[in-house]
């Protein structure tokens, strides 16, 4: 599998077009965030601590935790925080980070730790805390507000699996680091994409060449994301998340998808038809009338 650094441009170079094709590592775009400072544990617990969250769980190690789509739980933030630093303080996971800065590596060594379960959190900021919101900057990057803005909070070896998003999105570096592996659209079939999902089988951390043998020809390009970084994403590329430190916050800002991006991506075909019968039956559900009954 070959693989190319991300390229980046400075936040006054960037700007995304309704063609942009390719990721982009965007340096200098939150010098105005508060959050970069203010996000430390206990400051979260104080301004968002007693809010009830989702999260994701899973049996085992956090790998490939978010293509499972187990429902979780709901419990007090703070509760997840103090699971987040507790964790994350563990002589085994200290270890692992003491030894091993690759994605691979972290993988690996995170498997032989003794999780009987994983969770990770995934919250709209809006629902989080007011104050959140303020710490933060909108990129400017797009015409209409995003439909979507993401707190992602998890620890070592968390990762997302390899997948992509029906959307333009921009994944911004908060605290700790994440690695981020992206594939081209045109790499869906030797990504072994599934059937009318976003989501791939093949896990380019603990690859599997015997079972996946198109995914040894493939071509990809990574970064390293550290606080204050923001990675571009375009719709339909594939990407592989996975969390390189003891832990890590991040903010992602979803746009709403421009013409004709989705139609320029064939991957996406299938999940975007089947999406719209969905909403398409869920309409018709809404009209069917009620019968009224017969007067006895």
């Amino acid at each position: 599998m070959k693989v190319a650094a991300i390229p980046r441009l400075s936040a006054s170079e960037f700007k995304p077009s309704r063609w942009r094709r390719h990721p982009c590592v965007v340096e200098g775009l939150t010098e105005d965030w508060q959050a970069i400072e203010r996000w430390t544990p206990e400051y979260l617990k104080r301004v968002a601590g007693d809010q009830e969250v989702s999260v994701r769980e899973t049996s085992g190690s956090p790998r490939n935790i978010y293509q499972n789509l187990a429902q979780g739980g709901r419990i007090r933030f703070s509760d997840y925080v103090d699971w987040i630093t507790e964790t994350s303080a563990a002589a085994d996971l200290q270890e692992v980070i003491a030894r091993f800065a690759d994605p691979g590596q972290i993988t690996a060594a995170i498997e032989t730790c003794d999780f009987e379960a994983s969770y990770y959190l995934d919250a709209k900021l809006t629902q989080l805390s007011k104050p959140l919101v303020d710490d933060v900057t909108v990129p400017d990057w797009y015409p209409t507000h995003p439909i979507d803005v993401i707190f992602w909070l998890g620890i070592l070896g968390t990762s997302s699996g390899l997948h992509a998003d029906v959307t333009p999105n921009c994944n911004v570096q908060v605290s700790g680091s994440k690695h981020f592996l992206l594939f081209s659209p045109s790499e869906a079939r030797n990504l072994y994409q599934i059937a009318g999902r976003t989501h791939c089988r093949f896990d380019p951390n603990l690859p599997d060449y015997d079972r996946f043998p198109k995914a040894s020809h493939s071509s990809s390009m990574e970064t390293y994301l550290k606080p204050g970084e923001a990675l571009y994403i375009p719709v339909g590329w594939f990407h592989q998340v996975t969390v390189v430190s003891t832990y890590s916050i991040n903010v992602n800002f979803f746009w709403q998808r421009q013409f004709p991006q989705g139609l320029a991506t064939p991957a996406l075909w299938r999940v975007l038809l089947w999406r719209i019968c969905a909403r398409t039956r869920q309409k018709r559900k809404k009209h069917v009338p009620v019968a009224t009954p017969l007067p006895e």
